[in-house]
């Protein structure tokens, strides 16, 4: 039985690697780099436009009504992301930012879920004021 790669094999066990080992110190990125997602909640005004331009739709929004008004949650799944920024570019108030973080390789696909929530307020509700019906009364007088 022969084994092609087996002088191969031995030469290279005793050879230097060839490949680079991952740097120790962060190198920075680029400017430009389009890396990690960062959500502002305070700034979004829920337009939506987020969720209309991400092509792998990888933004959802959660809408719950509570006492004080609507609690909007909006939740990016950055494994599916193509981070082609879009959806920062169309944002109208910068909620959406593109770090140069670039160390997303994580063990747990939570951990590559970015989420925000804020509160909606409704608006306040005029006061009822209650109206005058003169035309009421001059009936019931002339009855």
């Amino acid at each position: 039985m022969k084994f092609p790669y087996l002088k191969e094999a031995i030469k290279s066990a005793f050879k230097k690697p060839s490949t680079e080992p991952y740097p120790k110190v962060n190198k920075e990125a680029p400017e430009g780099y389009r890396g990690k997602i960062k959500y502002y909640p305070e700034k979004c005004v829920n337009c939506g436009l987020c969720i209309r331009v991400c092509a792998p739709g990888c933004i959802t929004r959660t809408i719950e009504k509570v006492e004080e008004g609507d609690k909007v949650t909006f939740t990016f799944y950055q494994g599916q992301c193509t981070f082609c920024s879009l959806c920062a570019d169309f944002c109208p108030r910068g909620a959406i930012e593109l770090t140069k973080d670039y160390h997303l390789a994580v063990t747990d696909p939570k951990d590559l879920i970015v989420s925000g929530t804020f509160i909606k307020k409704a608006p306040p509700k005029p006061p009822v004021q209650p109206q005058n019906q003169p035309a009421a009364k001059n009936q019931e007088s002339n009855a």
